[in-house]
């Protein structure tokens, strides 16, 4: 298994960005941006409509970009060496999480490292965003949570061979991953080096919903510890199934 970090340069940048600054997205999502650049002012973006909000995004963010390229340059080389120095034993820890040699296998993932600190994952092109501001350690952290994804689907197209449009967001399959990410990545070669787990690796709604007065999490890991990956795809998924109108009104 392999991740090669990158830095896919300012328009990939803006085009990231975009994707959360759009009416449809909720307020966490959009407002962001404008926490970590305040020089990009909040009523402005939300006043702009397509071609001007982008052009007005482009001219705030272009000066922060260019001051940031020598540093962009030198992020990208340590999270690859990082990457490097532990790809052995989270390619071991998720072989055996998954049963499946990853050695020869998923050699394509790509990290971009980009301005957006919302971060993306694209399953189709096994991408996924990093955060400029991420250590070294956090970019990893962030892979793990994304590579997680990736086997997650991986496995699931194998065993239920069903429409993979219905992995995204907001289709209960989705959900279920985002779900299952916490117990996998709990794994000890993995959580001994994911500086998120096990308080920040997963959606927050996820630590505090409850289900028949249950933190969902635990059933989730209890799922796992009895029934493995698979186990944790079939029976989880009737779970949610069973609870999906309780767990959607948690998560507004």
């Amino acid at each position: 298994m392999q991740i090669t970090f990158d830095n896919p340069g300012f328009d990939y940048s803006i085009r990231s960005i975009l994707l959360f600054q759009t009416e449809e997205a909720g307020d966490w999502w959009r407002e962001s941006l404008c926490c970590f650049y305040p020089q990009v002012e909040r009523e402005r973006v939300e006043g702009l409509k397509g071609a001007a909000r982008e052009a007005y995004l482009r001219d705030v963010l272009g000066a922060v970009y260019r001051s940031l390229a020598p540093e962009l340059a030198e992020k990208r080389e340590a999270c690859q060496a990082h990457w490097e120095e532990n790809r052995r034993a989270v390619e071991e820890a998720l072989g055996d999480v998954f049963q499946t040699p990853l050695a020869d296998r998923y050699q394509d993932i790509r990290a971009h490292i980009t301005l957006n600190p919302v971060c993306p994952r694209f399953l189709a092109e096994r991408s996924f965003d990093i955060f400029c501001r991420n250590s070294p350690r956090g970019a990893l952290g962030m892979a793990l949570h994304e590579v997680v994804h990736f086997l997650w689907f991986g496995r699931w197209s194998a065993l239920f061979r069903d429409d993979p449009a219905e992995y995204e967001t907001p289709h209960l399959k989705w959900l279920l991953s985002e779900m299952a990410v916490k117990p996998i990545l709990g794994e000890p070669r993995l959580a001994a080096r994911n500086p998120y787990y096990p308080d920040n690796c997963v959606y927050a709604y996820f630590d505090t919903m409850t289900v028949e007065g249950r933190p969902i999490l635990e059933d989730m890991e209890a799922l796992y510890a009895a029934e493995g990956v698979d186990g944790l795809m079939e029976e989880g998924f009737r779970y949610c199934r069973e609870h999906e109108e309780e767990i959607r009104r948690q998560m507004k």
